[in-house]
């Protein structure tokens, strides 16, 4: 402990203890001198002298550090080269690290997100998002590892003088005084009860909703709002940096116990059978969640006693942590293990990008390598010089990785910038919500350096030891570097060709059902409570005007519309494979008015009980000898006979090209949930118009949600078209350091073979075989790395297929296109620097030393 507070003190203290050191020297050299004695050297001593003091690495750090400055500031364009390349690397990383940060690490702009935690139905078989307003209620009332339990029902609400429906959140009193909601007018709700709340009709307004409705008016506190033709008062407006635990950006806040009064008959209170609310609770002080789950584990079994027939065998909540936007991304789905096949699909996608874009930063250091073995030529006579004079290998090698480090360094300042300004851009040009701030943290700053720390190590180290051996002039390092750029450059223009291909096959081929003439009518009778039996009068009232509106095809109803954001998933164990089951619940008519062709036996009649139709690739799954009709599918505790076999739709796994899909005739306790379809003969924008009159005509109080199938469709394309435009602006920046790399490393070549080639030419080599003899070195590497990066963009298009519709993983079209766009560019890039060979006069060279 005394040396550590030793060394530690005279790291504070260097200079004077430096001047002190530097006074005895000279002082005892003087004595020595008059003495007539050779007192050494004090420079030797001084240095032995701080080794003993222990910081002497510090010191020949400082020195290695300035003199890599002084030489990088010498060759500025070499820097400048260096510095951009590594930018590009670490700024694409910088950025998909950023955009992860966001979503996944960085918390939500509520207080003490860390203590939030956010509850799903769960059971051996079943998955739930939501939970019943009654049983939130009862695990609020006797939970004791919980300081608070609160939750939100979302639902669309129409706002009088504006077309589309506002996003709705109706919330428990305490919500926004638990998430520390910052308000910048008026006051949020009293937290102390929801009754009081509930004898209210009151409105909390969205930042973005106050400045684009309402003009940002300063006097709205107090004034008097339509929603749904219910009068409402708002008593505040949140902050811009507000945006509550989910996902998407809301535009108003309302008591959840007033959620009656604007959907009158609505029973999202009362019933303990529907799952209409996200639940949260928040940690007490100690607490962890591990005993917030066995207790709420223990109250859910007491649920299920006074309740049976609404909670499942062994059924309990499991919690994930609240606060952060990823928890905000679950989609809204119930079924058998959706949820955790939703969090798989989250996990592939950020590691196949993880994959892409640390290509790039692969690409960009062999770039960077081949440019510092290059660079050891020209410091033949340095390095040669430094050796005469005694300096080690080891001296070396550190002095020369310090200058990798440097230029390290440099680029991840460089990348941290760029990455930034890409990830902002990327937030601004989406429907990211407002309170989203891009801006970086420490940890992307961290990463930025990590990152930057690891190129050093990738870039430098290697052909710092071989320039320290002097065997820089070696072409073994220079052609597997070149090899591993063509093989990450590869792997991504094959990737960007895969997309591409899928995104032209999605907009140009029959996905198995015809959308476009198609609009889905969702009046969401639920929340406005209607019973079975009331749902059925609406939706016969309703399709019968429909059908005999003017540009009305035909009409059918569906609990999940295609290419909806709902999905009900049952997974079967088939010969020991777990297949994904989607099922919908539909009328007699949906086939006709989805244009889903019957292959084998019927489509549901009038009539019919527990049956069920199948797509093709259920069928040849399950029953693979094709005696499907008749079979009994066992579907939970229900048996339903097969009457009919559907041609492949995708109507409801739109991704999914093995798409599994079984439909069920819809009941009466199926109505209060389903949507209406309307095949259109005219141009189906056109009738969106009609579509709400009728809707109103037939229950005023209802005020539907109505979106074409296209544009439904353009909507699950956007996936695939950013994935496609980020993955070919990598590959297009691979390419282009790729091809640098290729034309510095035939430069090198031409002019290390200078005198070789003006002999050649003197004996009358013609310019054919004088490219070739430039030229046949590389074409290993070259080939040996277009063949890797095939190898590899097929393992990656294996991943890629199972998460984007349309993506085949053996596309003849895109991997010639893509191997022929590089082949080009690659030869072009040779053509350019080998020009020089062609221009050799063979007397210069021959002088040539």
């Amino acid at each position: 402990m005394t040396e550590l507070f030793r060394r530690v003190r005279y790291l504070l203290n260097r200079r004077r203890y430096d001047r002190e050191l530097a006074d005895d020297m000279e002082f005892h050299r003087e004595m020595a001198g008059r003495d007539g004695r050779n007192f050494g050297s004090t420079l030797r001593l001084r240095e032995e002298a701080r080794d003993a003091w222990g910081w002497t690495w510090l010191d020949r750090f400082g020195q290695d550090l300035r003199y890599a400055t002084r030489v990088l500031l010498k060759s500025p364009g070499f820097t400048l080269t260096a510095v951009l390349t590594l930018a590009a690397g670490i700024g694409v990383n910088v950025a998909a690290f950023g955009f992860f940060d966001l979503f996944a690490l960085r918390p939500l702009p509520v207080r003490e997100p860390e203590t939030i935690l956010r509850f799903q139905r769960r059971s051996p078989q079943n998955y739930s998002t939501h939970v019943s307003y009654p049983a939130l209620e009862f695990y609020r009332e006797h939970s004791r590892s919980l300081s608070a339990v609160f939750g939100l029902a979302q639902t669309r609400l129409a706002l009088e003088g504006r077309d589309k429906l506002l996003r709705a959140d109706f919330v428990t009193a305490n919500y926004l005084a638990e998430l520390g909601a910052p308000i910048t007018l008026g006051n949020g709700f009293d937290p102390g009860s929801d009754a009081a709340a509930s004898t209210q009709s009151v409105v909390v307004l969205s930042h973005s909703l106050w400045e684009s409705q309402f003009a940002s008016d300063p006097s709205i506190v107090g004034k008097t709002v339509r929603l749904n033709e219910r009068s409402a008062t708002v008593i505040g407006v949140a902050a811009r940096t507000f945006g509550g635990l989910t996902s998407g950006s809301t535009d108003v806040w309302l008591p959840i116990l007033s959620q009656p009064y604007y959907f009158r008959g609505s029973e999202l209170l009362t019933t303990i059978s529907e799952d209409s609310v996200m639940m949260w609770g928040r940690l007490r002080p100690g607490g962890t969640p591990e005993l917030a789950e066995a207790e709420m584990k223990s109250l859910t079994a007491e649920l299920r006693k006074k309740h049976p027939s609404a909670f499942w065998e062994r059924e309990y909540l499991a919690s994930e942590p609240g606060g952060y936007v990823m928890a905000a991304q679950g989609r809204q789905a119930k079924g058998n293990g959706s949820g955790e096949h939703h969090k798989q699909e989250i996990y592939t996608i950020s590691a196949l990008a993880g994959c892409l874009v640390m290509l790039i930063l692969a690409v960009a250091c062999g770039n960077l390598g081949n440019l510092l073995l290059a660079r050891g030529v020209a410091r033949e006579r340095e390095i040669a010089i430094r050796v005469s004079v005694g300096a080690g290998r080891g001296r070396l090698l550190r002095q020369l990785f310090t200058e990798s480090l440097l230029l390290a360094m440099l680029g991840s300042v460089a990348g941290l910038a760029l990455g930034a300004l890409t990830l902002r851009l990327l937030i601004r040009n989406t429907n990211a919500p407002a309170w989203l701030d891009p801006s970086p943290d420490w940890r992307m700053v961290a990463f930025a350096l990590f990152i930057g720390f690891a190129a050093a190590m990738l870039f430098g180290f290697t052909p710092a030891l071989q320039i320290a051996r002097q065997r820089h002039r070696a072409t073994a390092l220079r052609q597997i570097l070149i090899g591993g750029q063509v093989a990450g450059s590869c792997v991504l223009l094959i990737v960007a060709g895969l997309l591409v291909r899928a995104l032209d096959r999605m907009l140009y081929s029959n996905p198995g059902f015809e959308y476009k003439q198609v609009v889905a009518i969702d009046p969401r009778l639920v929340a406005h409570g209607y019973a079975p039996e009331n749902a059925r009068s609406y939706l016969r009232a309703l399709q019968d005007r429909l059908r005999a509106a003017p540009g009305v095809a035909s009409v059918a109803l569906a609990t999940h519309p295609p290419l909806g954001r709902k999905a009900t998933v049952f997974s079967s164990d088939t010969d020991g494979r777990l297949t994904n089951i989607h099922t919908n619940h539909v009328d007699s008519e949906f086939f006709e008015t989805m244009r889903i062709p019957i292959l084998r036996g019927r489509p549901f009649e009038a009539g019919d009980t527990q049956t069920a139709v199948v797509s093709e690739s259920m069928a040849r799954r399950l029953w693979p000898n094709g005696d499907e009709l008749g079979k009994q599918l066992p579907m939970g505790a229900t048996k339903y006979t097969v009457v009919g076999v559907a041609g492949n739709a995708r109507a409801m796994a739109l991704e999914d090209p093995d798409a599994v899909e079984c439909y069920f005739l819809a009941g009466a306790a199926d109505l209060p949930g389903a949507s209406v379809l309307v095949r259109s003969s005219v141009a189906p924008e056109s009738i969106t118009a009609m579509i709400r009159t009728v809707s109103k005509a037939t229950d005023p109080k209802v005020t539907p949600e109505i979106e074409l199938l296209r544009t439904a469709f353009g909507r699950r394309l956007e996936g695939v078209q950013r994935s496609a435009l980020a993955v070919t602006l990598l590959g297009g920046i691979a390419l282009l350091l790729a091809c640098l790399g290729i034309v510095g490393l035939v430069a090198y070549a031409v002019s290390q073979r200078t005198k070789e080639i003006g002999i050649r030419m003197a004996l009358g080599a013609v310019p054919t075989q004088v490219l070739s003899l430039v030229l046949r070195q590389f074409s290993r590497p070259v080939v040996i790395g277009l063949l890797i990066g095939i190898a590899g963009a097929a393992a990656l298009s294996q991943l890629l297929r199972r998460q984007l519709y349309g993506v085949s993983h053996l596309d003849p079209i895109a991997y010639s296109a893509a191997v022929a766009v590089f082949a080009i560019a690659a030869v072009l890039a040779s053509l350019v620097p080998a020009r020089r060979a062609l221009r050799v006069n063979p007397l210069d060279a021959l002088r040539h030393d």
